[in-house]
């Protein structure tokens, strides 16, 4: 009588090919792996996409106020452009000086408030003394022009003294006003064909 021959469980599992096993073992950490690696692969490209702040100051991200950009009347050299050549522009020129003035009044305010200095301080606060210089120099096209301004001001109901005079201010376009200098040294950064069309840096510049 033949009897049957013993299975041997430990031989049979050592006689399985042993990359097989190795495979089998392994697929969990494999994919334990594969898993941990998307999820650093996810997290560095929110990293790098998410919105960490500019890290400038509140105004560059602010919505700009309307009142900086106020519009502006059609000039004359749009039918005949020479890019570069500067104008004396009158105020009284503009659709409406008052609102021009308020523009640059906005600027004053925010510059005030962006130094540190009274948070309540309004537009309505602030003046453009008489005898303003407004000027322009061409652009290639109407996105292009420059505009600019150069004044004193005062400032009603603040107990610090105001932003040293003169000020420079400027646009490019349709664009918003903004104050490019102030102070002792502000007229430097006017354009030299405006300042051959002024015969010199006006007088807003020596007080």
């Amino acid at each position: 009588m033949e009897v049957p021959a013993r299975v041997n469980i430990a031989g049979e599992r050592s006689a399985r090919p042993a990359g097989l096993l190795g495979a089998r073992e392994l697929r969990p950490a494999v994919v334990l792996a594969a898993f941990l690696v998307a999820v650093l692969i996810g997290v560095g490209i929110g990293y790098a996409t998410a919105d960490r702040g500019s890290g400038g100051t509140s105004t560059a991200t602010a919505t700009l106020a309307p009142e900086l950009s106020p519009a502006m009347r059609l000039p004359f050299w749009s039918a005949s452009r020479h890019p570069g050549q500067a104008h004396q522009v009158r105020v009284t020129d503009e659709l409406d000086p008052v609102v021009l003035r308020l523009a640059l009044q906005w600027t004053v305010a925010n510059q005030i408030k962006a130094a540190g200095g009274d948070g309540s301080i309004t537009a309505q606060q602030v003046t453009v003394l008489d005898h303003m210089y407004f000027g322009a120099v061409e652009g290639v096209d109407a996105d292009h022009d420059e505009f600019w301004a150069i004044g004193r001001i005062a400032v009603a109901g603040m107990a610090s003294p105001p932003p040293a005079d003169p000020h420079v201010w400027s646009r490019i376009g349709t664009g918003p006003w903004k104050i490019v200098d102030n102070g002792q040294r502000a007229c430097d950064r006017i354009p030299m064909p405006l300042i051959q069309v002024w015969n010199g840096q006006p007088p807003p510049c020596f007080g």
